[in-house]
């Protein structure tokens, strides 16, 4: 073997090593980067209040961030006190009922041999393990929970204060050729983001207040909550959805199965008109994420990220796909071919 055989092959070695190490540490780091994550999304939010608030008023953007941040505060803070008080005892009575419910479903369950099937399985679900056991993991995912919100939303804060100073020092990482065309992608995958995150706070408060009204109609309990819930779980598509059917539907069950029957069918209406009405409308300005790539994407970053993962899923997919188009769409597959194409003709 010749001595520049030799040096590219030893190249590509430590290459290959570099790269392994990479993915090592990331993975060792998944939960900082899934936290990084949500903090730029939180970020960009502000970031949607903060920059038309200081084209209006001509205010700094780091007032306007200010001002923002303790609008935020008091509407919240208003919003607890004229609903948060109820909504807390609704989630503590949803609580305590739910194991109710759930014994009522299994004994209308019990009444045929296949329902019976499926409550031997979920007994020996549960009997799996301790009671112990499940309440220590609820509490620690709920302080962990806790303390990774706090983390985002600090993060989100000193992003938004000055997210180019943050933009310029990451492309700084970047040979000098590659940070204008990097630069401009970020810069569009930021945008793409922002519309997502807009339209999709559109969709979720459609869905709270349909679903909350559709289940007040039909006198079931706890209806601002549920539908406060369903809000909540339409940030995450597909799998949210059916996540928050599952209480409404159980505690349904305690008013008799036709009511759970028509609660299911409320579930089901407000989806279909999510789906086939609202997130139409919203994606005509913002960016279309087909079905497959977000239910795939949710599997794949929660097996690699978790319950965070799981919710910061789609906007993470959202994000790569405008890098992939870009960069690799664009400037590899439609540059290359078009390069290909004048070659032929001269």
């Amino acid at each position: 073997m010749s001595a520049p055989s030799t040096v590219t092959a030893t190249r590509y070695i430590i290459i290959a090593i570099a790269l392994v190490a990479i993915a090592v540490l990331i993975w060792s780091v998944a939960e900082v980067f899934v936290i990084a994550f949500g903090a730029i999304v939180m970020a960009s939010v502000l970031r949607a209040m903060v920059v038309p608030l200081a084209r209006v008023t001509h205010w700094k953007e780091r007032i306007a961030l200010l001002v923002v941040v303790l609008g935020l505060v008091v509407v919240f803070s208003l919003l607890f006190w004229l609903f948060g008080r109820q909504a807390t005892q609704q989630f503590a009575q949803m609580r305590e009922q739910l194991p109710q419910a759930m014994e009522k479903f299994q004994a209308w369950l019990a009444g045929s041999k296949l329902g019976q099937m499926v409550v031997d399985g979920l007994k020996q679900l549960s009997s799996s393990e301790s009671p112990l056991t499940s309440a220590g993991a609820v509490v620690g995912a709920a302080v962990g929970g806790v303390a990774n919100l706090l983390v985002i939303m600090f993060a989100a804060i000193y992003l938004a204060a000055d997210p180019r100073m943050y933009r310029d020092g990451a492309l700084r990482l970047l040979p000098p050729s590659r940070r204008a065309q990097v630069g401009r992608a970020v810069d569009d995958a930021g945008v793409a983001l922002h519309k997502w995150l807009v339209a999709q706070i559109i969709v979720m408060v459609a869905v709270g207040l349909m679903t909350g009204g559709g289940l007040a109609l039909l006198g079931v309990p706890l209806s601002l909550s549920l539908g406060l819930l369903a809000g909540l779980f339409e940030f995450v598509p597909v799998v949210g959805p059916i996540a928050a059917t599952i209480p409404g539907v159980l505690l349904a069950f305690s008013k008799g199965p036709q009511t759970a029957f028509y609660v299911l069918l409320v579930y089901i209406a407000v989806q279909q008109i999510e789906s086939n009405i609202l997130t139409p409308l919203v994606q005509r300005w913002a960016v279309e994420l087909p079905p497959v790539v977000a239910l795939l994407s949710i599997v794949a970053c929660g097996l690699l990220f978790g319950v965070l993962g799981v919710i910061f899923a789609t906007p993470m997919a959202v994000v790569a796909m405008a890098m992939v188009k870009h960069l690799y769409v664009e400037d590899t597959l439609e540059n290359g071919r078009g390069g290909s194409k004048r070659r032929k003709e001269e």
